[in-house]
């Protein structure tokens, strides 16, 4: 009989902590939605699906494939939507999620908000930098590299430059001076086209 029941009991200690490990696994994939929603909402910006990866993956421990998981679900239950914005997939928190985010904020801790917080605040330059200004590179014609620089502001596209270099070299500094200066080549360029003329 005292086997018997040491048995019954073993058996039942493992099915707590089995349920125990279930619920301790819903808990902490509740709580990675939840940081998924949090920082679309936190972030102001309108991100590619590939940008807003790598916040994620910087902020949070958790692998690419999961946190790919984690947006697909988060899409099919309509807190999340997909947009196309400059030709890229982005992701954009819905209403809905955010209602979601506003009921169950509190179930985040805050050593994980200030993390994501910070991260944003430190990079909110460069995130704008990559979300407002494009580039392509091709081969253009008679062995040129044909280059295709564009700014937007919000989903508007404010400016669209295509020019040929005679060699992949030009054509990439043209790149990084666009990365650099886009503002003002679009102030000076917007100067002069716009001067009335004598």
């Amino acid at each position: 009989m005292s086997t018997i029941f040491w048995l019954s009991a073993a058996l039942f200690l493992s099915i707590i902590e089995l349920v125990s490990r279930r619920l301790i696994m819903d808990n902490a994939l509740a709580e990675n939605k939840l940081l998924i929603l949090y920082t679309l909402n936190q972030s102001k910006l309108i991100l590619t699906k590939t940008q807003f990866s790598n916040i994620i993956l910087e902020c949070m421990y958790i692998n690419y494939f999961e946190l790919q998981q984690y947006i697909e679900e988060l899409i099919k239950t309509g807190l999340v939507l997909l947009d196309v914005v400059h030709d890229k997939e982005a992701v954009v928190i819905s209403e809905q999620g955010k209602s979601v985010l506003t009921m169950f904020k509190d179930r985040l801790q805050d050593r994980k908000k200030k993390v994501i917080d910070t991260y944003l605040a430190e990079n909110i330059n460069h995130l704008i930098k990559e979300t407002t200004i494009t580039h392509e590179i091709s081969e253009g014609p008679h062995g040129t590299y044909q280059v295709t620089l564009c700014a937007f502001e919000n989903k508007d596209e404010l400016i669209r430059i295509s020019m040929n270099f005679p060699t992949k070299e030009t054509a990439e500094k043209s790149i990084q001076s666009w990365k650099k200066e886009s503002t003002n080549i679009y102030e000076m360029l917007y100067k002069e086209l716009s001067k009335k003329g004598h």
